[in-house]
């Protein structure tokens, strides 16, 4: 569980570090603020349904060495609400936020974690 810990701690440390880069651009670049913003809503929605499945995952994991900790689903219903929370403000305020820019947004998170879970487990 030490090996899961620490690669969830790298990963959310470089997703604070893009979500603070975007920010900045977002200041320093106003000709682009409508996908940076879109950006910032998916990235946003990303960190939350990490913080969700490494909540989920970590309690399935205190399961395996301690048969009272009860895991309570997988959040998988969480999870899809959010995305597609995300998806429904991107089409309802098309002046605010374009899709693509909440898309990628929304992937943070999973392709971090791809590349730092490979590097810690490998």
């Amino acid at each position: 569980m030490q090996t899961f810990t620490l690669a969830m701690r790298s990963v959310f440390r470089y997703v604070f570090l893009c979500i603070a880069l975007v920010a900045i651009l977002w200041a320093l670049l106003p000709d682009n603020r409508l996908f940076l913003q879109s950006l910032l809503l998916g990235m946003s929605a990303s960190v939350i349904n990490g913080l969700v499945l490494f909540a989920k995952t970590y309690r399935i994991g205190l399961f395996a060495t301690d048969p009272t900790v009860r895991p309570k689903g997988t959040g998988m219903m969480t999870r899809i609400v959010l995305a597609g929370f995300v998806v429904y403000l991107t089409m309802r305020f098309p002046h605010l936020f374009i899709l693509s820019g909440a898309l990628i947004g929304l992937f943070l998170v999973p392709g971090f974690t791809l590349l730092f879970g490979y590097r810690f487990f490998k």
